[in-house]
């Protein structure tokens, strides 16, 4: 990474540091000062502290620019994302968060992961919530989504069958059905589809420098290299992650890579 360049910070790709950690949050910030900081690119699902916490969001107003990919699949307070807020909820947050950013352009809705989950009883599917959860967020002007289907982690298949739960992957065939039906709707809505990660599929960059540059409000200049360390399908540009996985989750996502096995 080109030390004479302000940096990228991602809060967190490891775990959500803003809906579990954001006193570890704000401590971690006290390294990286505002003016060595280009971007902060925030994922989380759940943005209550943006907005709520008694610190946090002075601090984040500290920096120049912030960037948040926020993640509603439509499975918040589900046995699948048992501590996630439902998604109407998650929503309805929207508009302080574009306060927050100063404008909807630095907001990427990641519907992301695409799942299917039965037991012997039901079957959890959120692909059917697409379109009307990407009519809800298009209403505040966010023209950006990023998507994926859930990945089968032999930790993920075991965690899930000790809750009674088969994850059903789909063909690569399947996949793509799926997705012309959500390119349809994205387009309808003025919104444009980026597939995480997702083998025969385009490559996307969830961390963009060009984007975060043409996006920047004093027009700093960051790295547009291609991230080290990555997936291979993963076409992210350079940045500096501050949270560990052992910075554990408490949202409890069945399907989550991130989470470790139960022994």
């Amino acid at each position: 990474m080109d030390e004479m360049l302000p940096i990228v910070l991602s809060a967190s790709r490891r775990t959500d540091l803003v809906g579990c950690y954001p006193e570890y949050f704000i401590e971690k910030l006290k390294t990286y000062p505002p003016e060595k900081v280009h971007t902060i690119v925030i994922w989380t699902k759940n943005p209550y502290n943006l907005i709520y916490h008694h610190v946090l969001p002075s601090v984040l107003k500290q920096y120049s620019q912030l960037y948040i990919h926020l993640t509603i699949t439509g499975l918040g307070g589900t046995i699948l994302e048992p501590h996630i807020p439902p998604w109407e909820q998650v929503i309805d947050f929207l508009p302080e968060l574009i306060k927050l950013t100063g404008g909807p352009e630095r907001i990427s809705w990641r519907f992301d992961p695409i799942v299917t989950a039965e037991d012997s009883t039901r079957q959890f599917e959120n692909f059917p919530l697409f379109s009307v959860i990407a009519k809800s967020v298009s209403v505040h002007g966010i023209t950006a989504c990023r998507t994926s289907w859930a990945t089968p982690y032999k930790k993920v298949f075991q965690r899930m069958q000790q809750k009674g739960f088969i994850l059903k992957t789909l063909t690569h065939a399947e996949q793509m059905a799926q997705a012309h039906q959500m390119s349809e709707v994205a387009h309808s809505l003025g919104m444009e589809l980026h597939y995480c990660s997702m083998e025969g599929f385009p490559r996307s960059r969830c961390i963009d420098g060009e984007l975060l540059n043409t996006l920047h409000p004093e027009r700093r200049i960051c790295s547009t290299r291609k991230a080290r360390g990555q997936r291979p399908q993963c076409g992210c540009t350079e940045s500096i992650d501050i949270g560990w996985y052992s910075l554990k989750c408490a949202h409890g996502c069945l399907y989550c890579y991130a989470e470790p096995q139960r022994r």
